[in-house]
C-alpha cells in the first residue's frame, strides 16, 4: 500500500516539474519579446552635435538683429582737385631780388624769367614790385611743371611761385617791365608751359651783355666796352657772363690753369662777388 503512494506521488512531482519548466521558459521567452519591442520602438540617437534652440522672443520684447557682413558700397565721389596747387603752400621768408625769394621750402628761382642784378638800374624796382604784392609771412605757392629740372645749378628751387590771389609773380614782373623771358626752350633750357604767354607779355629788353634793361631804365645809355680791356672785365658777375649773346666763354675757369687764371681772378675777387663760392678753384661753374 505504501509503494502505490510514493510512486503516484512521484508522476505529480515530475508533471508538475515539467510544466514549471515550460512556464519559465515562457516567462523566459516574453521578456525576450518586450525588449525587442522596446528597442524598436525607442526614436533614434542623433549622430550630430546638439544645437541650442534660438531663444523664444515675447510679444512686445526688444529683439536684438544677428550681426551681418556689410555689403561693400561704392564710396561717393568726393570734390574736385582744386587749380590751386595747395599742397605745395610755403611760406615767404625773403625777397631776394625780382626773380628770387626765400621760403619756408627753399630758396627759389621764379621760372621762365630774369631781372636786374643787384646793382643795375631796375634792381629796386624789381624786388619792390614783389613787395606790394607780398609780405614776409604770408603764404605763396609753388608749382613745378612737368619735365622741368628740380633745381638750378646753385641748388635752388625752379618754381612758378603764385600769391593766394592767384597772382603769377612772374608774369606780373614781364607786365610791369621789370623782366625779360629767358632760361626757357628759346636758350636752351625745357620749355615750360606759360612760355609764350611771357614772350608776350615781355615789355623790357636785352642789352648786348645779357643784361636786363628795365622799361623804367631805358634812359640809360649802355657802354660799350673798350677794346683794349679783357672781354671778361665787362661782366660784373658769372650770372652775368652766362647771360651772353656774343659767344664768349660762361666758364667754369681754373685757377691752376694759366689761360684762365687771369678770368678765374676776376670773377672770383675783381666783381664784388664770389665766383668760386664753393672753393674748388673753378669760378662760374
Amino acid at each position: 500500500m505504501g509503494r502505490r503512494n510514493s510512486k503516484g506521488g512521484g508522476k505529480r512531482f515530475g508533471c508538475v516539474t515539467v510544466a514549471a519548466v515550460f512556464l519559465f521558459i515562457g516567462f523566459i521567452a516574453s521578456l525576450f519579446d518586450d525588449s525587442e519591442a522596446t528597442t524598436s520602438t525607442r526614436p533614434p540617437v542623433a549622430t550630430s552635435s546638439p544645437t541650442t534652440p534660438s531663444p523664444t522672443t515675447e510679444p512686445g520684447s526688444p529683439t536684438t538683429p544677428s550681426p551681418t557682413t556689410p555689403e561693400p558700397t561704392t564710396p561717393e565721389p568726393g570734390p574736385s582737385p582744386s587749380a590751386t596747387p595747395t599742397e605745395d603752400a610755403v611760406t615767404l621768408e625773403e625777397i631776394i631780388d625780382g626773380d628770387t625769394i626765400r621760403t619756408s621750402a627753399g630758396t627759389v628761382r621764379i621760372i621762365g624769367i630774369d631781372t636786374p642784378e643787384r646793382g643795375e638800374c631796375g634792381y629796386f624796382d624789381a624786388r619792390d614790385e614783389i613787395a606790394a604784392v607780398l609780405a614776409l609771412g604770408d603764404q605763396v605757392f609753388l608749382e613745378l611743371p612737368n619735365k622741368q629740372n628740380d633745381e638750378d645749378r646753385y641748388g635752388r628751387l625752379i618754381r612758378y611761385v603764385t600769391t593766394v590771389d592767384g597772382i603769377d609773380i612772374g608774369l606780373m614782373q614781364l607786365e610791369a617791365g621789370h623782366a625779360v623771358a629767358r632760361y626757357d626752350s628759346h636758350d636752351g633750357y625745357p620749355k615750360h608751359p606759360r612760355e609764350a604767354e611771357y614772350h608776350a607779355a615781355q615789355i623790357a629788353t636785352s642789352a648786348p651783355d645779357g643784361s636786363v634793361i628795365a622799361d623804367t631804365c631805358e634812359h640809360v645809355e649802355y657802354v660799350e666796352p673798350d677794346e683794349d680791356d679783357a672781354w671778361w672785365t665787362q661782366y660784373g658777375s658769372c650770372s652775368k657772363l652766362k647771360k651772353n649773346t656774343v659767344g664768349h666763354p660762361t666758364g667754369p675757369f681754373n685757377v691752376n690753369d694759366p689761360a684762365e687764371e687771369e678770368i678765374y681772378n676776376w670773377f672770383q675777387y675783381g666783381t664784388g662777388y664770389s665766383g668760386d663760392g664753393d672753393g674748388d678753384g673753378l669760378a662760374c661753374e
